[in-house]
């Protein structure tokens, strides 16, 4: 699969679990946030309640932070482990990784070792059971959001997005 549709794929999987918005907003209530006093401001001044971030601007970020979850959870297995995962099962350790960060995924170490195995059951009994699966559908149904669409990735090497 060429790299475009592999970014493709995960700006799709991560602007569905995570949402979209061009303003900063408290990721907990998805609330948008307002400066105090005067204006949220980034950067060398841009004025963000007067000009949220373009597009362009949204993905190069997006961009940016999917290499960064690459790169962490190439670290984390091993370039061996990764380059052996299924494009599917590299979109779920994406999504964990953007999620948790690099030092949250390797807090998850029975599944770290179960995917260098390939003890795919594992996998799925490890995350299913984390408290990550809980916190990711605090307003949702357990099994119906982005925890079962990650599991299916990880485990069943399923993309259901």
């Amino acid at each position: 699969m060429m790299q475009n549709e592999f970014y493709r794929l995960a700006f799709q999987m991560l602007s569905l679990d995570e949402g979209v918005q061009r303003r900063p907003y408290d990721d907990a209530t998805g609330k948008v946030i307002k400066a105090p006093e005067g204006n949220v401001t980034i950067g060398v001044g841009h004025n963000l309640d007067a000009n949220p971030i373009s597009n362009a601007v949204m993905l190069a970020l997006l961009t940016e932070d999917v290499n960064e979850a690459i790169q962490a959870a190439k670290e984390i297995l091993g370039s061996t482990a990764w380059d052996q995962l299924s494009l599917n099962r590299k979109l779920g350790l994406i999504n964990l990784t953007f999620s948790v960060g690099g030092s949250g995924l390797r807090r998850f170490k029975k599944m770290i070792a179960a995917i260098i195995r390939k003890d795919w059951s594992t996998v799925g009994q490890e995350l299913g059971s984390s408290l990550w699966t809980r916190q990711v559908n605090r307003n949702k149904t357990l099994g119906k959001g982005r925890d079962y669409r990650v599991i299916k990735l990880l485990k069943d090497d399923e993309y259901e997005y």
